[in-house]
């Protein structure tokens, strides 16, 4: 269960990422940049929702791992 939970933290972090750098290209008209905001307008305009669910994922993740590890 641990590693479902890291796994979607990388996963969401790297897509935070990508977000927050498409925001940023926006301005200069980068194709790419406006297929990605033109899809998702509510992540290109705040990335960090993104993140907010990757700093879940990874405490419900690592938790779950300690938790794992105490009671063996």
């Amino acid at each position: 269960m641990a590693v479902f939970f890291i796994l979607f933290a990388v996963i969401f972090g790297a897509t935070a990422a990508v977000f927050s750098n498409a925001h940023g290209q926006l301005y200069y008209g980068t194709l790419w940049a406006v297929s990605a905001c033109g899809t998702a307008p509510l992540f290109c305009d705040h990335p960090e929702y993104l993140a907010y669910a990757a700093g879940g994922c990874l405490v419900l993740g690592l938790g779950a791992a300690l938790g794992g590890a105490l009671s063996s």
